[in-house]
């Protein structure tokens, strides 16, 4: 008797530890219900449609609030949205945060979502990370990228092989003078591998940030990385948050007589003209044009503007004073000027006819002019387009700035993004991006601003200007304003990537799958059924076939599918749909088990023996037949476990975890059951 009381308390034991891991899934799944309703209600009462609230309702960096505060709605309806607002944020959604983390997660097949491969672009970090960039290199990344993309070879040996035939040795391009071609293979390969590892972290880092519950992300070979990210209801949105290289800089603008100069070359060279002759450049021309058309109060309301510019939190067009002034336009194609006559000119900015765009484009990047751009400067476009001059076009701003970036992302410790207020039209009532630097990025922002007064300081996101306005004073509040964005979902992608850090390396999505959410809801929807078919089935098999005993081994069965699915919640595993094939295929294992049992027992008692004695030899005899089939079996699931990627390992978990609690209900629960009944008892029957 007290090794059956043993027995029961461990068995009591494990139900209670089942119940406490359970729980969390259990509440999680009420207070969904619950959470759906919520949102719904909020949705009706701010008008913010429900797909956005389904995905932004608990983000701190979107300011629901401010958008419902600065929204057409009457008083009485902003309160009550502010309320509920409130309460989603507050109670309820501290009791989501305190049981969903424990919660069983529903995989990417469960619930919708999307599925990408991304590909770091290593050719390209190889190429930024060259000392030199001439025509030998340039030769031989075209044939590695060309070999690269029609089979699998190893980058690094290739590199090596082709330099070997090119004659040259790579510490011309890369490492120190002398080292060997060896040394810096494995440098370059050393460095690849934790750019993909940051890579990896950085990705991580947005994907949370994107509001995806139970993302799923690793390393497919050696420069892949596969992304789930179920429940996600944007793939557009998605698909650029991630491949984003959010490469944030601060760089000056070349003087405009400089930038004048430098386009007057490119004209003439594509004209055909010697520049050596040439002796004007548009700059006067630019300089005469906005002298012409500058409202007359510009520089006052400028000056009015920055009055507060050593406090707080400050917009960059209100600290800086963005100079906006009207710009002469001719947009008339001269063969006599192919380049200038395809901009509109200025001091502010140069604007391009949205038509003519892509021909400006190919001038500025043909090799041939882009010898005549000095190499501390480059041409940058501005970030959409834009419609200055009232005339119903729309032009894109073309900047020349500085190569050097005067200050970079990784000084940023901080970026949100929220609605704009105060009386500054460009900022108030709009969405804007709050930056903030860290102590040594706001050392070098007010160095910066307080030695180029009066020029012009570009903010460049991923080689796109989204603003470049004038600095009037030194910025020493360490921090600035992104305003002139679209809509609040820019501007919280900008801060999420802002946040999250620059991508080491680019990464082009290879591969891309999307689970609908109805697909998702078929699935579990196929998955209950399945579930429920199987063990309603088994169950009334054992019941007609073996009676009481079947009883027991269906009490067996149960147990064992709730104490998989605690384990599962223990360790916090995703299921999957063939997870739940696997948690099938273990209700049948679980009562065969239990089979093999009951026809040793009946053959016992077919012998003659006492129900006791017939109990006591059918488990003796069948627990190693028992244990061998499944060691066989958990040996095959161990190994899709270790091997298997995706699906696989999904049905490898469940199967293998599976079979552990399996023996443990046959040879344990199912014998302890047995020894309650027949202990101190002189049954002359059973019921099997």
């Amino acid at each position: 008797m007290k090794s059956v009381r043993t027995r029961l308390i461990i068995v009591l034991i494990l139900i209670a530890g089942g119940i406490y891991y359970l729980f969390p899934t259990y509440k999680y799944d009420k207070l969904t219900t619950q959470e759906e309703t919520l949102i719904t209600e909020l949705s009706e009462t701010s008008r913010i449609p429900l797909n956005r609230l389904a995905l932004e309702v608990y983000r701190n960096d979107v300011d629901l609030q401010g958008e419902i505060e600065v929204s057409t709605l009457d008083d009485a309806a902003k309160l009550k949205a502010i309320e509920q607002l409130n309460y989603l944020r507050g109670e309820f959604a501290a009791e989501i945060q305190k049981y969903r983390p424990n919660a069983i997660k529903l995989g990417l097949d469960l619930q919708g979502g999307m599925y990408l491969v991304l590909e770091v672009d290593i050719l390209d970090q190889l190429r930024k990370g060259a000392s030199i960039e001439d025509e030998t290199l340039i030769r031989i990344l075209a044939e590695l990228e060309k070999l690269t993309n029609e089979q699998d070879v190893d980058i690094f040996r290739t590199l090596g092989a082709l330099a070997a035939r090119e004659g040259v040795s790579l510490n011309r391009y890369w490492g120190e003078p002398g080292q060997s071609d060896a040394d810096i293979l494995s440098d370059l390969q050393e460095m690849t591998e934790d750019a993909i590892d940051r890579v990896l972290e950085i990705l991580r880092n947005r994907v949370d940030q994107f509001g995806v519950s139970e993302p799923s992300i690793s390393k497919l070979g050696t420069r892949r990385i596969a992304l789930e990210l179920p429940g996600v209801k944007d793939p557009l949105r998605a698909r650029e948050l991630v491949g984003r290289t959010a490469l944030l800089e601060f760089k000056l603008l070349a003087d405009v007589d400089r930038t004048g100069s430098i386009l007057t070359k490119l004209d003439n060279a594509i004209a055909g003209v010697d520049t050596a002759e040439v002796d004007t450049t548009i700059a006067d021309t630019l300089q005469t044009a906005a002298a012409e058309t500058a409202a007359p109060d510009t520089a006052k309301e400028l000056a009015q503007d920055t009055a507060a510019a050593d406090t707080g939190v400050i917009a960059a067009e209100e600290l800086f004073g963005e100079d906006i002034t009207d710009l002469a336009a001719s947009d008339t194609i001269d063969a006599e000027h192919p380049l200038l006559s395809l901009m509109v000119g200025g001091t502010s900015d140069i604007l391009v006819p949205s038509e003519h765009r892509s021909k400006v484009i190919r001038y500025l990047n043909t090799r041939e002019y882009q010898k005549l751009i000095p190499g501390d400067v480059e041409f940058l476009w501005g970030s959409k387009e834009v419609n200055n001059l009232g005339d119903g076009k729309e032009y894109w701003r073309l900047y020349l700035v500085k190569k050097q970036s005067d200050l970079t992302g990784s000084k940023l410790a901080d970026a949100r993004s929220t609605i704009g207020s105060g009386y500054d039209p460009a900022q108030a009532g709009k969405p804007i991006v709050q930056m903030e630097f860290t102590r040594e990025g706001g050392r070098i922002f007010s160095r910066v601003t307080g030695a180029n007064v009066g020029k012009r300081l570009a903010i460049v996101l991923d080689e796109r200007v989204y603003m470049a306005p004038n600095i009037q004073d030194k910025i020493s509040g360490g921090s600035a304003i992104i305003t002139g964005l679209d809509d609040m979902g820019e501007a919280r992608d900008i801060a999420i990537v802002l946040r999250a850090g620059a991508l080491p390396a680019p990464v082009q999505i290879v591969e891309e799958r999307t689970v609908g959410p109805s697909l998702g809801n078929d699935s579990v929807e196929a998955g209950k059924t399945s579930l429920t078919l199987a063990f309603l089935a088994v169950t009334l098999f054992m019941l007609l076939y073996y009676r009481a005993s079947g009883g027991i081994a269906d009490v067996a069965m149960i147990l064992n599918v709730f104490l998989l699915l605690a384990i599962l919640g223990m360790f916090q595993f995703t299921l999957t749909m063939p997870g739940i094939a696997g948690i099938i295929l273990t209700i049948g294992m679980a009562v065969d088990a239990n089979v093999l049992i009951f026809e040793r027992i009946r053959e016992e008692l077919k012998l003659g023996k006492t129900v006791r004695a017939a109990i006591d030899q059918g488990f003796a005899r069948a627990i190693i037949t028992i244990i061998d089939a499944n060691i066989t079996t958990a040996i095959a699931g161990i190994v899709l476990l270790i091997y298997g990627t995706g699906p696989i390992k999904g049905f490898a978990l469940t199967l293998t975890i599976g079979i552990c609690v399996n023996l443990f209900a046959a040879i344990v629960f199912t014998r302890m059951v047995y020894d309650m009944f027949t202990y101190r008892r002189q049954l002359n029957s059973l019921s099997i």
